[in-house]
């Protein structure tokens, strides 16, 4: 598990206990102001303690949810236009407006995390928004997934999602491409 210092301190430590649990090897420092009781936590669980309110999307979404097997080389995360720059060599920052940027969250569950990510409906969106911006191969094998599990999907949802971006293009493409 993780924690910030400021929560240890909660806990009822002081600075000099905190310290003689990282000496003691009972608790290590894997971040600045992050403490964990395992040694080698997972990438992701950091991140996500790091920057609790982005969201998983686009690459790292995909990969998750099983619709590719391409490891990404970096977190994909979803932050509000007026977020600060996470200026982190493993993350890609999207910026996205605040009307925009809670559509199709959900949270789930990953190498025990709990994360924020879209749900499958608001990435089948994103495909589609981000169609020219990402690689073609990849692009194709993702589309091609949704089409394997198109029974999986709420296309009242998508739909609605859709409407919201207010694009006839985002509905035209799924159309024409999974269903």
């Amino acid at each position: 598990m993780l924690f910030y210092y400021k929560e240890l301190l909660e806990k009822g430590f002081n600075r000099y206990q905190i310290e003689k649990k990282i000496k003691n090897r009972e608790i290590f420092k894997v971040s600045r102001g992050i403490y964990s009781d395992e040694e080698y936590p997972s990438d992701l669980s950091i991140i996500m303690k790091k920057y609790p309110r982005s969201i998983l999307t686009l690459n790292s979404a995909f990969f998750y949810y099983d619709l590719t097997d391409k490891i990404p080389e970096y977190y994909c995360l979803a932050t509000e236009k007026k977020s600060h720059a996470i200026n982190e060599d493993s993350v890609k920052q999207i910026f996205t407006t605040k009307k925009f940027l809670y559509i199709g969250l959900t949270q789930m569950k990953i190498e025990d995390t709990e994360v924020n990510i879209y749900d499958k409906e608001r990435m089948l969106i994103e495909l589609i928004r981000y169609k020219t911006k990402l690689p073609y191969e990849l692009y194709k094998e993702v589309i091609n997934s949704y089409r394997k599990i198109k029974e999986q999907i709420d296309f009242i949802k998508v739909y609605k999602y859709a409407k919201s971006f207010n694009n006839s293009y985002i509905i035209r493409t799924i159309e024409t491409e999974v269903i």
